[in-house]
Order: structure tokens, then sequence, then C-alpha cells
């Protein structure tokens, strides 16, 4: 199954190259997958609410590996590998508007498919250190 994820990773991250610009690579380190595709995500789509500079909504932090694995009100937010009981997922998805995240407008369906595609290779994060309040 780890062979299917790569490739559908390199499908979605592969864009032509502008002229001068070396192409992206073909495959990602699990870790380097977190910080160019996934951590840009949580950045400018969850952070205003779910960070520790924000002070985190319903006491989930996102801006951390220990964030989401604690999780917030409801548990932990991800389970590494599991997308139908990964709480993160059910709520881009926005299959209940009560915790639909974000709450007035779903994400575009590339992110939703790298976030899936985060937890289903067990959801790398290479952050070892809590940010600072």
């Amino acid at each position: 199954m780890k062979a299917e994820v790569c490739l559908f990773i390199a499908m979605l991250t592969q864009t032509a190259p502008l002229a001068g610009e070396t192409p992206p690579p073909a495959y990602y380190e699990p870790a380097q997958f977190f910080r160019t595709q996934i951590q840009p995500i949580l950045e400018k789509r969850c952070y205003k609410c779910h960070s520790h500079e924000y002070e985190g909504e319903g006491e989930l932090f996102l801006d951390s590996k220990i964030g989401w694995q604690t999780g917030g009100e409801n548990g932990p937010a991800v389970k590494p590998g599991d997308l139908k009981n990964s709480l993160l997922i059910q709520a881009i998805r926005h299959h209940d508007s009560d915790s639909a995240m974000p709450p007035k407008k779903k994400l575009p369906p590339i992110e939703i498919a790298l976030l899936e595609t985060w937890v289903l290779l067990g959801a790398p994060d290479p952050r070892t250190t809590p940010p600072k309040p």
C-alpha cells in the first residue's frame, strides 16, 4: 500500500516546472512531505484558531505534533493510518456541519487529498518541540 500512496503523492505534487526551474522530486521523504505539503496547509487554514499563538479553540493545537496527538476536547485529532477515525479528516470533509472545519468554507480538494494522504502515511511530523505559548 505504501508504494501506491507514494505514487499518489508524486502525482499530487507534480507540476510542470517554469523555465529555468528544477522540477519537484518524484518522491518526498516523510518529513519533507510534512514540511512542504502539510505544514503550509495547517499554517494557512488552521493556525488562526488552533495554535498556541491564538490559544487553541476547543483546546486543539495543530502547531505541534504533541498538539494533534493529544487533541482537544474530543480527543486526538489524528489517528495515524486511520482516515475513518481521524477527527481532523472528518472535520475537513464537512460531513457534519457542527464539526466542519474550516467552518465557513471547505478546503480545496487537493488540500483534503494531501491531508488524507498524510494520515494514510502514518501522519509523519518531524516537529519534536512544542511551540512557545
